[in-house]
């Protein structure tokens, strides 16, 4: 009986839900769906019980072991006894087996996509200019003996440039967005320029010179 009214609860709380969405029914479907999900909750409990204790009258030790002999295609409670370990493990081993095969794709489906991605040069010196840019512009900024200014924007990134090397294992990415101070108070824009290890994300070394960028 709980598990007939709980259902009915359900179905009427998904009624609600859907008049939700009109708005000369919405003042109508909230208060009475919060009603509805009141009542429902405790008989959905009520219902769980119940089934659980039909289940262990019949011999099994609950709702879901008396599934999971159900689904072996066995009816008896001594025989699903005997042999529930056995099914259990092959289940399991199977969802194992599942998720293994599951990860296996998703590695391979990961490594085409980087080789791919590798051979494209605007896809590969993107995939690490976040990174670099990260690791590298504190090691510019270190260049500096006084007073610094980036001058980058959204539409000017710090690093425009960039360079392949070793087949992919590193890139060195350049740019001239900063200005530095000399002794002297006077303002010079540098070109730097910086090796970043792709394998190990970290930067290999970074080099500043006067001037701006040749375009």
């Amino acid at each position: 009986m709980a598990f007939a009214l709980s259902t009915v609860g359900m179905t009427y709380c998904l009624g609600m839900a859907v008049l939700l969405l009109f708005r000369r029914t919405r003042k109508f479907a909230f208060w009475t769906g919060l009603l509805a999900v009141i009542i429902t909750l405790p008989l959905m409990v009520v219902a769980g019980v119940q089934i659980d204790d039909e289940a262990r009258e019949a011999g099994f030790q609950n709702a879901q072991d008396r599934r999971d002999a159900q689904k072996a295609g066995i009816s008896d409670p001594k025989l699903w006894s005997k042999q529930r370990s056995e099914f259990l493990s092959k289940w399991r081993s199977e969802e194992l087996q599942k998720d293994a095969e599951a990860q296996q794709v998703k590695i391979d489906a990961e490594r085409s996509s980087e080789a791919a991605c590798k051979t494209d040069f605007n896809c590969w010196t993107n995939k690490f200019q976040r990174a670099a840019t990260k690791a590298c512009a504190p090691q510019v900024e270190r260049a500096a003996k006084n007073n610094f200014e980036w001058s980058d924007s959204f539409a000017s990134p710090k690093f425009p440039r960039a360079l392949i090397n070793d087949s992919g294992a590193s890139i060195t990415y350049v740019g001239d967005a900063i200005k530095m101070q000399n002794g002297f108070g006077a303002w010079t824009i540098m070109t730097y320029e910086c090796d970043f290890d792709t394998i190990a994300g970290a930067v290999v070394a970074v080099r500043v010179n006067p001037g701006p960028l040749v375009k």
